[in-house]
């Protein structure tokens, strides 16, 4: 059962491989990422049990990042959490995106008996000497650091780390990582404070991530990231908007164009905004009014259309799939 489920997954992420590969642009094959996200499943069969529309949000989010999902190299992990598949960063996987965008991103635990002294605000210092003991932790911290630009410092108390793992849904399992003493709970003492570091720098990427990170390790909900609107958190006020990703149905061309959601009321109390057609709808309803009118009509419209929308439009069912690729090669 296990096995045929893989095989399905496997055949379904196919139709993505094109959207995955523009969000991931040179930073990864896209061959590599699709092979992770299988291997993920290989080694935890119970993410095959998760709502498949989580697994496909989880596999464009690590596109997003551009972090491999095996489980192995450290960067991401995908775990399934209230039935949904959940993708959650490494430590290793915040020194990738800094390194990136030309940050060097380390960080470490101290210990009772270490040498260390910091200094935050305009002119920010960190020493940090171990005394190789093992002592109890007393504080965890994470530095960004770049040739032209001041470093950035991120540190945390033993009571602030204790805080974060109390709310984290995953300390809550006896595998998780947060109860091993001598190494998992000092990696990820050190990952929340590289986490932290995302509210002083200026890096999109590695503010999605953290932002992911702490809906679900602070505040034990589950969340994305969409390539063109950012993270979505389960519960956010943003959620009351569809999402431009479009479902699996949509995604293997077995689902016909679907009305657009209610808009939320409390959303609009909030928001003064008049309610708009969910974008994955709207571009296929637009899709099909072009191809109705011929092929010229259709590559007209097609050039026109932006880049973060083809992706969608590409998925809109297999009567149009075809057209769509010569559309783009003649477009080019």
């Amino acid at each position: 059962m296990t096995s045929n489920a893989l095989v399905a997954f496997e055949q379904q992420l196919k139709p993505l491989t094109q959207p995955l590969a523009e969000v991931l642009a040179d930073r990864m094959p896209v061959e590599r990422l699709t092979r992770t996200l299988i291997i993920s499943c290989e080694r935890n069969p119970k993410l095959l049990d998760c709502d498949r529309q989580s697994l496909i949000n989880a596999a464009m989010s690590a596109a997003v990042l551009g972090l491999e999902v095996d489980g192995v190299t450290g960067q991401a992990h995908l775990i399934p959490f209230k039935g949904r598949c959940q993708l959650v960063v490494g430590y290793k996987g915040y020194n990738t995106m800094g390194a990136r965008s030309g940050y060097t991103v380390t960080g470490a635990c101290v210990r009772e008996g270490d040498v260390f002294d910091y200094v935050l605000g305009s002119a920010p210092f960190l020493k940090h000497k171990p005394l190789a003991n093992t002592g109890r932790i007393t504080h965890a911290w994470a530095v960004a650091s770049s040739r032209t630009l001041p470093p950035i410092i991120s540190v945390l108390s033993i009571d602030e780390v204790m805080a974060i793992k109390a709310k984290s849904p995953g300390a809550r399992m006896s595998d998780s990582p947060w109860n091993d003493a001598a190494i998992g709970f000092p990696a990820m003492a050190e990952k929340s404070a590289k986490r932290r570091l995302a509210r002083s720098m200026p890096l999109n990427v590695y503010q999605y991530a953290a932002r992911l990170e702490e809906a679900f390790e602070e505040q034990g909900r589950a969340g994305w990231i969409d390539p063109a609107r950012g993270v979505q958190i389960e519960g956010e006020l943003v959620d009351a908007v569809p999402s431009d990703t479009p479902t699996k149905e949509e995604i293997l061309g077995t689902a016909d164009v679907v009305a657009p959601r209610e808009p939320d009321p409390s959303a609009q109390a909030v928001d003064n905004n008049p309610p708009r057609p969910a974008p994955a709808v709207a571009i296929q309803d637009q899709a099909r009014k072009e191809a109705r009118k011929g092929e010229a009509s259709f590559l007209a419209w097609w050039k026109n259309v932006p880049n973060d929308q083809r992706p969608t439009a590409q998925l809109i069912g297999d009567e149009l799939r075809t057209l769509m690729l010569e559309a783009d090669e003649k477009a080019k």
